[in-house]
């Protein structure tokens, strides 16, 4: 499959999101130090079919810890992190997050935007990738809570495909916290929700983040993961940035439903609706700049079935809406 044109960030940002007055600006010769995980975790290992992994860009479930920012790097993320926190919202996952923030912070959407960080991504994986088309996919920061053993998210999947989680502050410095996942797939972790079962402690996993600026890069819509509760008053702050593969035709798992929920609603609808018709026109691109000369009519019927699908199944989140409710797996406790 050829690789999508990226989509170019908004020129103008929604109302009530205004730039910060001050931060500092992001430099990748200084900011980063990207480097290759010592090891894969595969969709194979997590108990995922060749049928599934089949409709994924990539076999890769989760990785182990690699270094992102250097030590400067990571002292203006944080610096930007907590400026942003001004900013911070609840939702029915998370009692301290900042999406958007890459509206307000130019650091933020820089790094999040970064082309040296996508290509490395787009290494680790063994598929292209793009930034995602969905500004508030990008750059997503969470804080922990206020109070001591409240989780700083519940077992959940993502409504993307591929993400990286960073640590903005040192998780050694913290005792709690631990991003976790479960050595698993998603159908067997809602198998033990739905029976009200806890998790087995031998298959939860914590991968042990050396410091602040360091990350995991998952396939977030098949690893099952959350973020443990803080024992010991202390500041806890994580990045989640996304990207969509480079080649268009996997499923889409951005669900309008779930963003509804969590989202302004004055960008919510426009920044799905964006997303979905640049799906679009990266499809009837392809379908432009290759033509197929061929007498089988079949091809072309089953090209605009797929675009058809795309564009009613958006049509479809966007009316049904009102009747989301938020999905996750609990605390598993």
């Amino acid at each position: 499959m050829p690789v999508a044109q990226p989509l170019s960030f908004p020129v103008t940002n929604p109302a009530g999101f205004a730039l910060l007055d001050s931060e500092p600006a992001f430099d990748p010769t200084r900011h980063l130090a990207l480097e290759m995980p010592e090891t894969r975790i595969s969709l194979h290992d997590l108990g995922y079919g060749d049928e599934e992994i089949a409709l994924c860009p990539s076999d890769l479930g989760i990785t182990s810890p690699f270094r992102v920012l250097s030590d400067e790097g990571a002292a203006c993320m944080l610096e930007v992190a907590r400026l942003l926190s001004a900013h911070a919202t609840s939702n029915f996952r998370i009692e301290r997050l900042v999406r958007g923030g890459t509206y307000r912070s130019r650091f933020l959407r820089d790094l999040s935007l970064s082309p040296d960080v996508c290509d490395w991504i787009s290494r680790i994986l063994g598929a292209p990738v793009l930034p995602h088309t969905i500004p508030h996919q990008l750059g997503h920061l969470n804080y922990n809570p206020e109070k001591i053993g409240t989780n700083v998210d519940k077992w959940h999947t993502d409504t993307l495909r591929i993400d990286y989680v960073m640590f903005v502050t040192d998780p050694t410095k913290v005792k709690g916290g631990e991003f976790q996942y479960f050595q698993g797939t998603k159908h067997e972790m809602k198998a033990l929700a739905d029976a009200g079962r806890p998790i087995p402690a031998g298959r939860i996993v914590s991968p042990s983040l050396p410091g602040a600026g360091y990350a995991v890069l998952q396939q977030g819509n098949m690893v099952v993961h959350r973020a443990k509760a803080l024992t010991e008053p202390a500041e806890r702050i994580t990045m989640v940035n996304g990207y969509v593969p480079g080649e268009i035709g996997y499923p889409d798992f951005t669900r309008y439903d779930q963003l509804y929920l969590v989202d302004p609603r004055h960008v919510v609808t426009e920044k799905y609706t964006r997303h979905v018709a640049w799906m679009g026109r990266e499809m009837l691109r392809d379908r432009i700049d290759h033509p197929a000369y061929s007498e089988d009519r079949s091809l072309d019927a089953a090209h605009f079935d797929r675009l058809s699908a795309l564009f009613a199944e958006a049509a479809s989140q966007i009316r049904n809406a009102d009747n989301a409710h938020a999905e996750h797996f609990g605390d598993g406790e």
